[in-house]
Order: structure tokens, then sequence, then C-alpha cells
């Protein structure tokens, strides 16, 4: 009997054990052939990530003391708004978050690949092919736990949206959505780690928002968040680790469906969802409250604390038919196609005689045809600002970017709506009970907490900015071509010096792998289940 007590009391620790040396065994990606030196570090970083996480939200219910861990947080450490980039899609902003680049050097400008084939023909001879989405194996610079391997840090990692499939690296890692294939293993490294799953969810919601399921969707949701948390507090004790960096999507989720009855002037508002579900998103807000305190009470004295989103939330009060405009921008043409399921993205492929003068002009029509697009009720502007590739992105993958990229004013959306007879503009889309009542702006959430923080400071950042000071926190020198940079004003003057960048001699870029068996019907259904594909 002393002998099975005495085994039960040593799992933990061997499973720990077993799991420590496991990850130690492989090199990362971008691991050096020799032997690289970096200073000593600050103390562990810690990232929390609420996909999506509103900072006037934050603000003002920290005001009513809703969420006093947040308030802690402000208070004793240093906040303000992060700037995503454009679009601030969750791809591409999850993407630049962890390697410190701009998407014209990882590569990824959002969930495709490519362009959306075959819908401007109307030809039923017209087979469009199957869309290729992006996965990790797409991203073309190395993450910052590659980087970290490369000096011998470990890196704990959890539910980062498009890390799948995982990584091989000095650590572990239980990646995020969407996962391209039905092979679970390619879903977490090291393959030890599945012992610690059990009846873990990855991220890849099963239920959608139609009227008379928000019930359903958010017990789904929530249990999944609950699950990610006990896996996240378990791994946080069992794994050892230099960045502990785990993300939280159920905060974009609850935006996305439920701002119509938080906000009584929506087109979409009804008193009886109010009635139901008006506090939904301020209690998925309490419950990020609860989350970061269960990880603040575990924080050691020389931990610094990174809470974060990829993007801000507000109304989606209409939707524009990405189709439609085309069609009556540009007339039947297949040289201009949507580049993403939503958002102001297009892509422009000319060839043959005249190729370069004919692309010019179709992209300045673009142009032109966005400036000018104004809500024929209200006379404003639906979109914001136009931009061309160039004015957006550097690096070796700008030619995959978008040709047109731009921000629509707040309170509209373009989608990528079928084409229809009349052509118009303004579209509630096939089913307006699952159409986004909210949406993602461009700047999100940022919060930095510990000794090394300045109390009550004031801090703007790029998510650019996310990796670097991981980086210089930890002691480790930047990849020469990195693009971001440390927020030094955040941090004590004692240690100002040691948080400016360093940079290597060392590359970042990686080479992108195409995935082998990527199973296309498996992230459209993931992708429509959010509500990305309608």
């Amino acid at each position: 009997m002393m002998r099975k007590l005495l085994l039960l009391m040593l799992l933990p620790v061997l499973a720990a054990w077993t799991l420590t040396s496991a990850c130690g065994k492989e090199k990362s990606p971008g691991q050096a052939s020799r032997a690289l030196t970096a200073q000593p570090a600050l103390g562990r970083v810690i990232v929390l990530g609420f996909d999506g996480l509103e900072p006037s939200l934050v603000r003002q219910w920290v005001g009513e003391g809703k969420l006093p861990n947040f308030g802690r947080v402000i208070e004793a450490g240093a906040f303000g708004p992060l700037l995503s980039v454009v679009p601030a899609s969750s791809a591409p902003a999850w993407s630049s978050a962890v390697t410190g680049v701009n998407p014209g050097k990882h590569g990824i400008y959002g969930f495709l690949m490519d362009a959306i084939p075959g819908f401007m023909s109307d030809s039923p001879k017209a087979a469009p092919r199957s869309p290729v989405f992006c996965t990790s194996s797409n991203r073309g610079f190395l993450a910052v736990w590659d980087v970290l391997g490369r000096y011998g840090r470990r890196s704990t990692l959890i539910n980062i949206p498009l890390t799948s499939p995982a990584d091989s690296l000095s650590g572990l890692m239980i990646s995020g959505f969407p996962h391209a294939s039905d092979d679970t293993s390619s879903y977490y490294w090291p393959p030890e780690a599945a012992r610690y799953l059990g009846d873990y969810i990855f991220d890849a919601f099963g239920v959608t928002v139609a009227k008379g399921r928000e019930r359903e969707f958010l017990a789904d949701l929530d249990a999944t968040s609950e699950k990610r948390l006990r896996l996240g507090l378990t791994l946080f004790d069992a794994a050892d680790w230099d960045l502990f960096w785990l993300v939280f999507t159920f905060t974009d989720r609850y935006q996305h469906y439920f701002w119509k009855y938080m906000d009584k002037t929506h087109p979409m508002y009804d008193a009886e969802g109010g009635r139901l579900y008006g506090g939904a998103i301020e209690a998925a807000y309490r419950r990020a409250d609860a989350y970061l305190g269960k990880f603040m009470e575990k924080m050691r004295d020389s931990d610094m604390l990174i809470v974060m989103s990829d993007h801000g939330f507000g109304p989606v009060r209409y939707v524009i038919n990405s189709h439609n405009f085309l069609f009556r921008t540009l007339g039947q043409t297949p040289e201009a196609m949507c580049a993403d399921y939503f958002g102001i993205k297009f892509r422009v492929s000319t060839s043959g005689t005249n190729a370069e003068e004919k692309y010019t002009s179709l992209r300045n029509t673009l142009v032109a045809g966005l400036n000018d697009l104004r809500d024929p009720s209200l006379g404003r502007p639906i979109v914001d600002s136009v931009y061309v590739r160039e004015e957006l992105y550097k690096g070796p993958y700008l030619s995959m970017a978008p040709d047109v990229t731009g921000i629509e004013t707040d309170g509209y959306l373009f989608f990528t709506l079928p084409r229809t007879p009349d052509l118009r503009l303004f579209d509630a889309g096939p089913s307006p009970d699952q159409m986004f009542s909210g949406f993602h702006r461009r700047r999100g959430t940022l919060a930095l907490y510990g000794k090394h923080v300045k109390a009550g400071q004031a801090v703007e950042a790029r998510i650019l900015d996310i990796a670097p000071t991981i980086l210089a926190y930890l002691g480790v020198p930047a990849p020469a071509e990195i693009d971001g940079s440390v927020p030094t004003q955040a941090f004590r003057d004692e240690v100002a010096g040691r948080m400016a960048l360093a940079k290597s001699q060392e590359s970042g870029y990686r080479k992108p792998q195409n995935l082998a068996n990527q199973d296309t019907k498996k992230i459209e259904k993931q992708l429509r289940a959010v509500g990305y594909i309608q």
C-alpha cells in the first residue's frame, strides 16, 4: 500500500521529467549549427492572448469595477493599444506577433494562400478548383520559439492560431486553429505531450450561431475554454520553460455574434435577444479577467506578463458584397478576384500583351472605386483607407500580398458573398442570423506587468513588437531582419538598457513547406463554424 501511494505521488514528477527530457532532444527548425551566446534573462515571460480583446471595453469595465485583475495590471503595469497589421485578420496578425515581422517577410496574409477561384465565371463548364489554406508550414520566418531554441531557451505554447501542424521545437506546443489534417498527432509536440491532453478540445468549434442555438453555442465555447484553462495551468507547472504563451479565442467568438445584443442601436438588435444575451460579452470579459487572475497568482517575482490581443472589436452594421462591388467596378473579368472571405482584399492577375499597363489600370480602378463608395442613405464613405501592396508590406513575399487592401469605415464589413442579379452592394447574407454583428478593429490590447515594468505607464506598441520584447527580456538577440522593436518606455530605468533590442547576424528566414496532405474540407468546415465562410 505504501509503495502504491509513493508511486502515485511520484507520477506527476516523472511525467514532467519525461516531458522535459523529450522536448530537449530535437533541434528547432531555426536552430543554428554553431553555439550562440545570450545574456542572462531578466526572468521568464508569460504571454496570455485573448483574441479580439477590445481596449475600450477593458477600460470601461475596469472603471466600473468589473475586471479587478485587469485593474491590477493597469495600476501596477503598463497598458495601451496594440496596433495590428493591415488587414487586422487573425492569421497575419498572430503570425506577425510570433515572428516580429510584417507579412511581406513571413508570407501569411490571411487564411487563404490564394484568391478565391471561379466566382467571376458564369460558365457552367468552369470547374472551380479547391482553395489552398494557410498553415504553420507556410510561415516563411522563424517564430520567437525557434529563435529562443537557438540559444537554449525553452517554450511552452498552447493554442496560438495558425500553429498547426505543431513545430518541433525546444519545448512543447499544443497547436492552434485551423487544423489541416485528421492526424491529431500533428497537433502537438513532442509526442509525449499527448499524456496531458485528456479531454482537451482543439480549437475547432462545431456549433454555429443560428437563431435559437445561442445557448448551445455558448455552452460549447465555455466548455472548450475551461478545458484550455485547465491544460494551461497544468503545463504552467509541469513543463520547464522560459516562454509560456497561451491564447484564448472565446473573446473573439462572443463579440462576432453577440455584439448585436449588447448594442440597442444595432440594426440586428431584438429585445428578446437583448434580454437573454445582452450581457454575454461582458460575461466573456469577466471570464478573461478570472483566467488572468489564475496565472497572476502563479507568477514568480522576476516574471514578466504580457496580456495581448491580435486586434480589437466593434459593431458591424452593414455588410458589403465584395463580388457585386467587383462586377459593378470592373465588369466580368477573371483578372480581379477576392483574396479572402472577408475584408477589402483583392488580387489582380494579368498576362499577355501590355500586361503591366493593364495591371496598373485595373488596380487604379479598384482603388478609385473603393474611395468613391458612399453609404446611399448616410452619404458617408464606406472605406476609410485604401492601399496598394507596396505601401503596406516589404520583404521576399511581397508578390503574394493582395494587390489592393483597404480598411472599412467603422460599422461596415466587406464579405465575399455570392454575386446577385441586382448587384446590390448592401447584403444581409444568405443567412442573416449567422452573419457577424461585430468584427475586428485594428487597435487591440496590450498590457505589461511585472517588477521591471513601470507602474501606471501608458504604452503604445505594434503587434510586431511582441516577439522583440520577449527576446529582449530573455536576453536573446533578434534575427537581423526583424521589423519590431521594444517599447522601452514601459520599463523601469534600471533595466531600460537591457531591454534595448539587440540584433544578431543570423537570418530569420526559413523555407516554407507546402503541406503534403492538406484536408481542404476540414479547414473549410472549421472556418465555416467560426463564421469566416458564410
